[in-house]
């Protein structure tokens, strides 16, 4: 919140001296992430790599919970049972070390995504803006602004241009 009102003052300040008249825009850069053809498609691509991690995940506890279970039966000599143990310990690592690997690749496939589209939708947001003659752009989705007048929203604008420029497969 600091760092967004610190923003404002220092525009509105370098406004008054540096400027003749501030037009300020404002994009949602989350809605255009989901709305856009190519941002959906992206959104496809991680829910596909999600799932496919979360069915290997599902069939590694599946394994642990049925090991857990085979280990209560009194039936089990002490062989046996250490054996399963050690096995079950095996399986909880490899569990763990399953989980880490799937939510880094998660993650850097997902800021990998998004490091493209921002690379390919910037130059549209910059010839937007300056085609309406537009000062400042501020994304609301970390802006930290409690308001602003809707006239000044160009996020449609955005959507439309990307979907022109970038149309889905």
């Amino acid at each position: 919140m600091k760092k967004s009102l610190m923003l404002i003052i220092t525009i509105l300040n370098v406004s008054l001296f540096g400027f003749s008249e501030l037009k300020i825009g404002v994009i949602n850069g989350e809605e255009i992430i989901l709305k856009t053809k190519k941002g959906k498609l992206i959104k496809e691509r991680l829910d596909q790599l999600r799932d496919s991690k979360r069915e290997k995940i599902d069939a590694m506890q599946n394994e642990i919970k049925k090991l857990q279970k085979a280990l209560t039966s009194p039936a089990l000599n002490s062989e046996t049972q250490r054996k399963k143990n050690r096995e079950l310990e095996d399986k909880k690592t490899n569990y763990d070390r399953f989980l880490q690997d799937a939510q880094n690749e998660f993650q850097q496939q997902s800021r990998k995504e998004m490091v493209t589209l921002y690379k390919e939708i910037m130059p549209l947001i910059h010839q937007i803006g300056k085609s309406k003659g537009f000062t400042l752009i501020l994304d609301l989705t970390n802006a930290g602004i409690a308001y602003f007048d809707e006239t000044i929203d160009i996020t449609k604008e955005v959507i439309i241009a990307v979907d022109v420029k970038f149309p889905g497969k």
